[in-house]
């Protein structure tokens, strides 16, 4: 596994398409993300309240109990962007965490957009 983020209490790790969780101090391992073709990046909130992943779209996965294991197209403590529809994926290349509540998404062709990370869905 690839260590892709950390903080003080938390590891993102990445093996092929998967995300993984890990809590320091535990054993425990959780799933919190799948892209096709591999994550690129994933950034842990400064206050450690979510993880935010991109590369087939994005995945915002908030850090707190019951830590959920992920799964595709079903809701839980997770939000996602631009992975929906098959035909307007979005490629992720850069995220950039603009403050506690917002994040610029860069994608493959250069386009950028601002993701209100509170909302749900996740808006603009």
């Amino acid at each position: 596994m690839e260590l892709i983020s950390e903080s003080k209490n938390y590891q993102v790790l990445s093996e092929y398409e998967s995300v993984f969780l890990r809590i320091k101090g535990t054993s425990r391992l959780v799933v919190i993300g799948d892209f096709y073709g591999d994550p690129e990046l994933a950034l842990i909130s400064p206050d450690e309240s979510f993880c935010i992943m991109g590369g087939e779209g994005v995945i915002i996965y908030d850090l707190k109990e019951p830590f959920q294991g992920y799964r595709r197209n079903q809701s839980g403590q997770w939000r996602e962007w631009g992975r929906e529809d098959p035909d307007s994926i979005a490629w992720v290349s850069n995220i950039v965490l603009t403050d506690d509540k917002h994040a610029e998404i860069e994608t493959e062709d250069g386009q950028k957009q601002i993701l209100n990370l509170k909302a749900d869905p996740l808006k603009d």
